[in-house]
Order: structure tokens, then C-alpha cells, then sequence
């Protein structure tokens, strides 16, 4: 399981913050509800894509004594299950639904895999926006104009970790998960 906690806006950033800032502490399990602190289990590395540039980051393993799973502690620039940064991921969707020219070279069919899982979840990013925001909200029925207004009401939030954060406590997945 992940959670989502905001460190700082950029993976460099994050680095230098990751080794000389005090480690994150979870007080509860996700997974059982156990009110036991979860024990620090280690560190691993993940790869994030934050535009032209891959960084490699260090994400905090926690330990549950009861269950025996396991939490990972993902900064919110992060999004869980993919490579790229949530800016980036944003900024792409954008791009790709209003058919602008890409300015990054990106293949064929990681161009259709995120345009497919976004129009996947889009029922999901309304009822989001419907239940935290304004529960009378119209979306347009085509599902081209419909993926634009979610992206401009993504953006309206503020930062993208600020959504992505949200979103992620309220489901517990991210936007994206299918």
C-alpha cells in the first residue's frame, strides 16, 4: 500500500530533503487498522520521469508487526503505479486532449495507454469532484470536452500534488488506477 506525503515540489529537491530531514512516521496500519506505530522496514528506489529528465528517488518502506504488510511512503509529486511525475502526467493528459504537439518523444502506445486509462477512470475523477466540491456539477457528453473541463477543474485545485494527495486519501488509489 502507499502513502502519499508532500515533501517538496521537484525530485532533486526531494533527494537532498530525503537524507538530512527526520524519516517519516505512520502511527496506524492501513491495511488492519492497528493503533501500533509502523516499524521502518528499509528503503528502496524508484525511477520518476519529471520531463526530459529520470531520477532515481528513495521511498521509505514501513512495517506492520500485526499483518506483516507492508507501507511505502511516495512523495505527492509521485502518482502510484506509474513512472511519471504527476506534473508531467497532468501536463501530458492536457496536451494529448487538446492535440497540441508534443514537445517530448514518447511512443505510440504510451501515448494510448495514458489517454485509455484516463477515460477509464473519468467516472471516477467526477464523482471525486461531485462529492468534494459541487455535487450539481454538468459535464459535457462528449467524452473529448468531458477529459478537458476534468483536467481544467484538476488544475483549478491548485499544485498537482494537492490533488493528487487528496484524491489519494479519499479512495486510497490513485487517479489513475484502474
Amino acid at each position: 500500500m502507499v502513502h502519499l506525503e508532500h515533501f517538496s515540489d521537484h525530485p532533486l529537491d526531494y533527494i537532498t530533503e530525503f537524507h538530512i530531514s527526520e524519516k517519516i512516521r505512520i502511527d496506524s496500519c492501513p491495511h488492519c487498522y492497528s493503533r501500533q506505530r509502523l516499524h521502518l522496514h528499509g528503503v528502496y528506489h524508484r525511477h520518476v520521469i519529471w520531463y526530459e529528465d529520470v531520477f532515481s528517488i528513495p521511498v521509505q518502506r514501513h512495517y506492520c508487526i500485526h499483518c506483516g504488510k507492508t507501507v511505502n511512503v511516495l512523495p505527492s509529486f509521485c502518482h502510484p503505479g506509474f513512472q511519471l511525475a504527476l506534473p508531467f502526467l497532468l501536463e501530458l493528459l492536457w496536451i494529448l486532449f487538446n492535440r497540441f504537439p508534443l514537445a517530448v518523444s514518447l511512443a505510440h502506445q504510451h501515448r494510448h495507454f495514458i489517454t485509455r486509462r484516463f477515460l477509464l477512470c473519468m467516472n471516477r475523477l467526477i464523482e471525486y469532484f461531485r462529492i468534494c466540491h459541487d455535487s450539481l456539477l454538468i459535464f459535457p457528453d462528449f467524452w473529448h470536452k468531458k477529459a478537458i473541463k476534468i483536467l481544467e477543474m484538476v488544475s483549478s485545485v491548485g499544485k498537482p500534488h494537492i490533488f493528487g494527495k487528496r484524491y489519494h486519501d479519499h479512495f486510497k488509489k490513485g487517479f489513475m488506477a484502474h
